[in-house]
């Protein structure tokens, strides 16, 4: 029986993954290519709402092939209020990323992302571009480059036109567990921001974090969300990472609370 159990998992795991991609290329990157962007360049002004109305509705549209043809479900606590706002989410898998868009009404939700993902992924990387998501990497001679993208958008934040929703862990944790943040960009961002700060912590995904594990373990899952905050940045930069140590504490012992509530 488990053996069946585990081909009728990747049988809708595939299905679900070959939708996926052909939404992406027939859809998402092609609407968004003849559509989405020439209507950012015509109307610069609302942008930045066109982009967020956008990818909100990707993110739902993503959740709701996962729920339809994986069996993926996933629950929340909590909310974010419509404002902008700094959010920082723990990094389990790729599902993580529409949830946290999803959960996020305010303006227009930015990600640091890696600078590879600007390039060959359809439907992703002209959006990154052209919504002006921060790019990152971890190579010294893009910390000039990395650094611009982060205070850019530092600054439509505090603005009100977007907010940011920042993995700290900077890879997505092998067991579930949260690991130690690279805080970098994070120290940066609320340096230079007074905007509310939320948390969202997740979990049940981390047996998907990879390609090769999401084949046999994604359909079925049950994610789980739990909303934390608003909390108030510190007014002195000297305490910022201080706040960002007991964001991290607060986010692990909210893992460890759903954990126990999910057991019992």
């Amino acid at each position: 029986m488990s053996g069946l159990w585990g081909w009728i998992r990747g049988g809708r795991t595939l299905v679900f993954l070959l939708v996926f991609l052909l939404y992406l290329i027939c859809f998402m990157g092609l609407l968004q290519r003849i559509l989405i962007v020439p209507l950012s360049w015509c109307v610069p002004r609302s942008a930045s709402r066109l982009f967020a109305s956008w990818v909100r509705l990707q993110a739902r549209i993503t959740l709701r092939l996962l729920r339809v043809l994986g069996g993926v479900r996933v629950t929340v606590e909590g909310a974010i209020a419509p404002q902008s706002c700094i959010v920082i989410m723990n990094h389990q898998s790729i599902i993580d990323i529409p949830i946290g868009l999803a959960l996020m009404p305010g303006p227009l939700p930015l990600i640091p992302a890696r600078r590879r993902y600007a390039r060959g992924i359809p439907g992703v990387s002209v959006y990154l571009r052209a919504a002006r998501n921060p790019l990152v990497s971890q190579r010294k001679e893009d910390r000039k480059a990395d650094l611009a993208g982060v205070l850019d958008a530092a600054a439509r934040t505090e603005a009100g036109e977007a907010s940011m929703l920042i993995f700290p862990e900077g890879h997505r944790t092998r067991d579930g567990e949260i690991l130690p943040f690279m805080p970098g960009g994070l120290q940066v961002a609320l340096s230079r921001t007074r905007v509310p700060v939320y948390c969202i912590v997740a979990d049940g995904m981390w047996k998907s974090r990879t390609v090769q594990d999401t084949f046999v373990n994604l359909a079925n899952v049950r994610a789980r969300a739990r909303v934390l905050g608003p909390f108030d940045p510190p007014a002195d930069k000297t305490d910022i990472p201080a706040f960002v140590d007991q964001l991290r504490t607060r986010m692990i012992d909210a893992l460890s609370d759903m954990r126990r509530s999910h057991a019992s």
